[in-house]
């Protein structure tokens, strides 16, 4: 399995990266027109609360701004993606990253100057301006955060640092993408970050140790850089943490969302509670691969090896499954989610050298919700296109509803819409499965999908929060105590009931990037957990749950993610949500149990 070069590739596996910018060359004017933009912002440094109007323009101007910027970042990090090796990508990343940070220093004055004024002023700002009321969302969020938010000069620094501090997560980009080599396994196949997947979910369990090894030992090769780079992002976020004077890391990172640390809590509380559950699915996934489980039929950041050889499924197939299984929304939904499928390339699915791992959705206000993924003809393929088209379509609700200042959502909520697809497919094709062998097929992945979101990522989560609190303390963080650690996790996890390969079941650290994102991997369980939640709402009660979903998808940042949530029916400020997605997967380990005796 040779794969092709990026350029070899059929256009329709392909995004259209060309509606972003036509060429390199007109993406250069956009470049050096952020560049100059700083001059535009700045020249309402001190003059915030000169007017009403005043303070409109500079934030209408300072949006319009940072939209500009976004799509120019957007532009070479598509690319970086899809050709980690090409070096003028690369390049490419870091001037927009350089650029983006100059004009968020420029900016940065406005934050401090809001918040000097006295509630009364800014009243009276928004009395003399009515179109600022747009903006009382924004004013209440920054309120929020004014003890954390520093001088106007502190900001510009803290603004302008972003890009070198966020240096260990491209360098471990770059180093897991560009650099790292995995040996081929019999018969000459290559292993990469798009093959591997398909490789390790094979019915050969030969084919899946090989494929396992080869991979966790190209990983061993860097362990130690990826230790110091994992550090050093850390220390990065630590160092913001203590500049905005936050107790932890944690409460600075769910602060951002105006998440309590209690739903952190909540979540991790509740796992561990419901581990007797996984400890009997690994009894039952024992029981029927014939007395015995490998972490290599289990990676943890992909599909455990399948009891059943999983559907084909082309593309095409894969796409009008879930248009189908989205029915329930109506064609306001269907509707350009099939043109983004079959009409506007929002999706980047050919396998091609030097394509990263993963898959994500990205883009902006002025473009398509874009996205990656590398194709496997199966149903977990179908399955993380369906995640990714949740993300997409929430993405392009948000955009197409909301002003710039609250096209975005946070991290939070993003997760419910992704599992929320999964979970209505998943649905209908257990409704409409005709056999067992349908039926198992269907709940395998199902468990590939609960298995990512909750198992590995609360565990991860633990983990997660080890590592701040050790660097918090003035320790350190090197290869070995990692993969102590992360072995010594999944091991309770796992109940005994899987032989574990410690030193490469150690590695996996390396395999989620996530990690540079900081306390991001909790809300994927508290998403699939929501998500199931409101998809079980939508199947029974019809249209008025179906509406409540579409405004949620469509509230974007417009008030704080709790609240969002509450509009389509989930209150995540109890455990009750978690609760209920745990349910959900004690009733498919009963189905599982009546399927395999």
């Amino acid at each position: 399995m040779t794969l092709p070069k990026r350029s070899e590739l059929p256009k329709e596996q392909t995004w259209a990266i060309e509606s972003v910018f036509a060429s390199e060359a007109e993406w250069r004017v956009a470049l050096e027109k952020v560049r100059a933009s700083a001059a535009k912002i700045a020249v309402f440094k001190g003059r915030l609360a000169e007017s009403g109007a005043v303070l409109l323009e500079a934030l209408e101007t300072r949006d319009a701004l940072t939209l500009e910027a976004s799509t120019m970042g957007l532009y070479p990090s598509l690319l970086s993606a899809t050709e980690g090796t090409n070096t003028t990508y690369s390049s490419m990343s870091g001037e927009a990253g350089a650029a983006g940070a100059m004009l968020m220093g420029a900016a940065a004055f406005i934050q401090p100057e809001l918040l000097s004024l006295d509630a009364a002023k800014l009243e009276a700002l928004i009395a003399e301006e009515p179109r600022l009321e747009l903006y009382r969302q924004a004013f209440a969020v920054l309120q929020d955060r004014k003890e954390h938010v520093r001088s106007g000069e502190v900001e510009m620094l803290l603004a302008q640092a972003n890009d070198p501090l966020s240096a260990a997560s491209r360098i471990s980009d770059a180093a897991s993408d560009a650099d790292m080599k995995f040996s081929s396994i019999a018969g000459g196949v290559t292993i990469s970050h798009t093959s591997v997947g398909e490789l390790l979910a094979g019915t050969d369990a030969s084919v899946r140790r090989a494929a396992w090894e080869s991979y966790a030992d190209g990983h061993l090769a860097f362990q130690n850089t990826l230790a110091a780079t994992l550090q050093g992002s850390i220390k990065s976020f630590v160092f913001k943490m203590r500049a905005r004077g936050y107790n932890s890391s944690l409460e600075m990172s769910l602060a951002q969302n105006h998440i309590p640390v209690s739903v952190f809590e909540n979540l991790l509380k509740t796992f561990k509670e419901n581990l007797p559950t996984w400890h009997r699915y690994w009894a039952l996934r024992k029981k029927a691969m014939g007395g015995k489980v490998h972490t290599f039929d289990i990676p943890i950041y992909d599909s455990p090896a399948p009891l059943i050889a999983s559907p084909k499924m082309t593309f095409a197939e894969a796409s009008n499954v879930i248009l189908e299984g989205m029915k329930p929304l109506g064609e306001r939904y269907t509707e350009p989610m099939r043109k983004g499928l079959f009409e506007q390339r929002w999706v980047d699915w050919g396998q091609n050298e030097g394509k990263g791992a993963g898959a994500f959705s990205s883009g902006t206000k002025s473009t398509f919700p874009f996205i990656f993924q590398s194709w496997s003809d199966d149903m977990y393929s179908m399955s993380t296109l369906a995640h990714e088209l949740g993300h997409s379509m929430h993405s392009y609700f948000t955009r197409a509803t909301q002003p710039t200042v609250y096209a975005n959502y946070g991290l939070f909520v993003a997760e419910v819409a992704s599992n929320f697809n999964q979970a209505m497919v998943r649905a209908d094709l257990l409704q409409k499965a005709d056999s067992k062998e349908a039926k198992l097929a269907i709940l395998e992945e199902a468990f590939s999908n609960f298995h990512r979101y909750l198992f590995v990522m609360p565990t991860l989560a633990i983990f997660e929060r080890e590592l701040y609190e050790r660097i918090e303390r003035g320790g350190a963080i090197n290869a070995p105590f990692l993969a102590e650690r992360l072995v010594a996790l999944f091991s309770e996890g796992y109940g005994g009931h899987v032989e574990i390969d410690a030193t490469r079941l150690g590695s996996c650290w390396m395999n989620f990037g996530h990690l540079y994102a900081p306390f991001y991997v909790y809300q994927y369980a508290t998403g699939i957990a929501a998500a199931n939640g409101l998809a079980k709402d939508v199947l029974e009660q019809g249209q008025p749950a179906a509406d409540k979903y579409l405004q949620f998808l469509s509230a974007g940042s417009s008030d704080y993610p709790l609240e969002v949530l509450k509009l389509a029916g989930i209150d995540m400020n109890n455990p009750e949500p978690v609760e209920r997605g745990f349910a959900v997967l004690k009733d498919m380990v009963d189905q599982l149990e009546l399927l395999v005796g």
